[in-house]
This record gives C-alpha cells, sequence and structure tokens, in this order.
C-alpha cells in the first residue's frame, strides 16, 4: 500500500454498500484494504471483485496497523459496539445513520472518540445535495431574514416485503424504531440544520398499515418548538405507493425557500424562481441523493490533514436525540425538552 493513502476497511455489505465501496475506490487518496461481513460466500466474492483482504467477523481486523478508517455499515443495533471497538483500536470510524439506537449510547462514543483522540464522521450526505448546500447559505447569508418556520414530509414506500428481507428490521430492540430512525431522520436532521437548536417537540407515532408486519411505527407527525422562536411541522409515512422525493418549505421573514423535485425554488414578493437542481446520477436512488461521494471525499480530505470532519458524532447525537424525542413524546403524551 502507498505509505501516504488511508488504509479503509468496510465492515457490512448490504443495502448501501453500493454506495460506499464506489466512493472509496474511486478516491485516489484512500486504499481498499477489507471487507468484512458475517455472510462469507458474499464477502469473498466481493473482496474478489474489488481485489482486497475479507473477514467475517470485524475482531479480526481491528489491530491491522495498516488500516486507518473502518465504515460502520451494519444493523443499528450493531453501530454502537462496533464502532467502540474500532475506536478502541485507535482507529477512525465512518459510521452510517443512526449512530446508535439510544442517545446515552452516542453520547458515550462521542467522549470516548475524544479521549481516543479518533474521529467519527456519521453519514448524512443529503447535507451536500447542491439544493440543500445553497439554501444553508441563503439562510445563513440573512438575504430572506431570519427562518421563522419549516415544514417538511416524506412520504415512501417500505412494504412487508421490505421487512421481510432483514429479520432486524421492524423491531425496536435491532432496529430502534421504524421511519423515524431510518427513513425520517435525514429529513430531521436538516429541519435542525436550517432551523437551529430545538427547544421542544411534541409528536405521535402510529402503525397504520403495517401493524401485522412489525413492532415500530410506520406513521409519525411533530411539532418543533424551534429556540429562535421559528415553527416546524413534520410528517412522515412509509405506507405511500411511490419512494417520493422529500419536501420542504422554510419561510423566513422576506421570503421563502422550497425544496421539491430534487430542486431549491425562491420564493418572494409572489415571484417564484429556481435556484439550483441537484444533479442526477445514475445508479443513485432519488429520494436518497447522491452525496455518499461527496462526504466520504471530504471526510478522507479532513483526516489526511488532521483536521475535524464537517458531519461528526455530535450531529448524529444531535438528530437521535429529535428522533427520540418524538418516541418519548408520543409516549408520554407531552412536550419533550431537548437537552443538545
Amino acid at each position: 500500500m502507498e505509505e501516504d493513502k488511508l488504509g479503509v476497511a468496510i465492515v457490512g455489505c448490504g443495502t448501501i454498500f453500493e454506495n460506499h465501496i464506489k466512493a472509496v475506490i474511486e478516491n485516489d487518496e484512500a486504499k481498499l484494504l477489507y471487507l468484512v461481513d458475517i455472510v462469507e460466500e458474499k464477502v469473498k466474492k466481493l473482496a474478489s471483485q474489488y481485489n482486497c483482504y475479507y473477514s467475517t467477523n470485524i475482531d479480526d481486523i481491528l489491530y491491522d496497523d495498516s488500516i486507518d478508517v473502518v465504515h460502520i455499515l451494519t444493523p443499528h443495533y450493531l453501530h454502537y459496539e462496533m464502532a467502540k471497538k474500532v475506536l478502541l483500536a485507535s482507529k477512525h470510524v465512518v459510521l452510517e445513520k443512526p449512530a446508535a439506537i439510544n442517545v446515552e449510547d452516542v453520547q458515550d462514543l462521542k467522549q470516548l472518540s475524544l479521549k481516543m483522540n479518533k474521529q467519527i464522521a456519521v453519514v448524512f450526505q443529503n447535507r451536500y445535495n447542491p439544493s440543500l448546500v445553497e439554501a444553508k447559505s441563503i439562510i445563513e447569508s440573512k438575504r430572506l431574514g431570519s427562518v421563522i418556520g419549516i415544514r417538511a414530509f416524506i412520504t415512501w414506500k417500505r412494504d412487508e416485503e421490505y421487512y421481510n428481507q432483514d429479520v432486524w428490521r421492524g423491531k425496536w430492540k435491532t432496529e430502534g424504531g421504524g421511519l423515524l430512525i431510518n427513513q425520517s431522520i435525514h429529513t430531521l436532521d436538516l429541519m435542525r440544520w436550517f432551523g437551529g437548536r430545538i427547544d421542544k417537540i411534541k409528536g405521535h407515532v402510529d402503525t397504520r398499515l403495517l401493524d401485522d408486519v412489525i413492532e415500530v411505527e410506520d406513521t409519525a407527525e411533530a411539532t418543533m418548538k424551534f429556540k429562535n422562536g421559528a415553527i416546524g411541522l413534520f410528517y412522515g409515512s412509509n405506507n405511500y405507493v411511490d419512494n417520493s422525493p422529500v419536501e420542504m418549505e422554510i419561510v423566513c421573514e422576506k421570503g421563502k425557500l422550497l425544496l421539491r423535485d430534487g430542486a431549491l425554488w425562491l420564493q418572494d414578493d409572489e415571484n417564484i424562481q429556481k435556484v439550483v437542481s441537484d444533479d442526477k446520477i445514475h445508479g443513485y436512488k432519488s429520494y436518497w441523493g447522491n452525496g455518499h461521494k461527496i462526504f466520504i471525499d471530504k471526510v478522507y480530505n479532513k483526516l489526511i490533514e488532521d483536521k475535524p470532519v464537517e458531519i461528526d458524532i455530535d450531529t448524529g447525537l444531535k438528530a437521535l436525540e429529535i428522533v427520540q424525542g418524538i418516541y418519548i413524546s408520543s409516549e408520554q403524551n407531552d412536550y419533550y425538552k431537548m437537552k443538545y
């Protein structure tokens, strides 16, 4: 291996693997060394395809000094223990969302990363979609004044066939939730990114069409009160017949920003104009976005420069607290006071 390249291992070769492997092998600053998955036939074949080593156990790679960063793409309930092992082995972590299935574990990972002087980048790749980057820039410029309201809608399709593909899905113990922690966490992260810190949140979760298939929710809604006084409204469901693009409206004092159909629109004094469209890249699901490559490239650059990654474990902590806050609020039928 070239001395100055990052040695990379990927743990978990499931649904999101293709997004990560493509970004890794196309990065000139990285060298793929290991693939890890519990299904030996699958991981052996992939390792041959990508000309790297393989293992069926994460423990086999922990003390290989040639590995600098480990991508963890495993089921939710494994994130905490695996990330902890990697940190204790003095390696950086690229961690798919959610960072864990409860806030306390994410806090523990945050403290451990500081102690070991290793970084955790949590994958919220949609932040790098051109439409969202431009929306954030306009908000920060105060061109439209302060944000006074945000509403977001996500209506996707996750049916019985989807949940039957993986035994860990649809269960509180292994997935940590349903729609909110898996599909909607990206959108909830964006609402906080655009609106700032949330003071309190009140929401409700329900299982409408999949109650005989899963333990967790397939539908959720929430009202947020931001620290700056702005109001947020969220609605999401996995019960639709299609995976529609996420829709978001950001109301500011002097106009609106509309995110829909993969583009950013600006509405000002009854005039509306398209500001920017997201690039469409073949092979990526449009409702996911195509930001994995940009995300991974930026993370690697920061690690090489020994600088803090932009989307870190603290980002993962704040996003997960919104999810957990809605669950607690729904159970208690009361507002949840946010801590982070």
